[in-house]
């Protein structure tokens, strides 16, 4: 599958964090895009600040998330099916993508983008620059 890497807002964007942490946590929303993407799609990582905060949003061109499912899918042990191959996941990545979030006192959200597919964006408060 395609990745497309793009960087958008100021060239240097903080955080404070636990490096190991942070790392799984963006790591899992790309697995979660990859596997959610049909074959020959492609999956876009984007970095964008604000004033207050940095976020990464990671978009795929797969099915999107069912309405029902939308909160969900950050319980424990909930999992949806894999379009290719029907077989779910632990269910634990999500919750766990969460739990990092709040841990650094940010948040994360998951929606379906119009154009299809869905987009997860991971938020934290961004450092000062100086």
């Amino acid at each position: 599958r395609k990745l497309d890497i793009v960087r958008e807002g100021e060239a240097d964007v903080r955080v404070e964090g636990d490096r190991f942490l942070l790392r799984r946590a963006i790591t899992n929303l790309v697995e979660n895009a990859i596997a959610f993407s049909p074959d020959g799609g492609s999956v876009h990582l984007a970095l964008e600040s604000a004033a207050q905060e940095a976020r990464i949003r990671v978009s795929d061109h797969g099915p999107g998330v069912p309405d029902y499912a939308r909160e969900k899918v950050f319980e424990k042990f909930y999992s949806l099916a894999r379009p290719a191959t029907g077989k779910k996941s632990t269910g634990l990545g999500l919750s766990f993508v969460r739990h990092i979030a709040t841990l650094h006192h940010g948040h994360v959200t998951l929606e379906n983008r119009a154009e299809g597919g869905a987009q997860a964006t991971f938020s934290l408060p961004r450092l000062a620059s100086g």
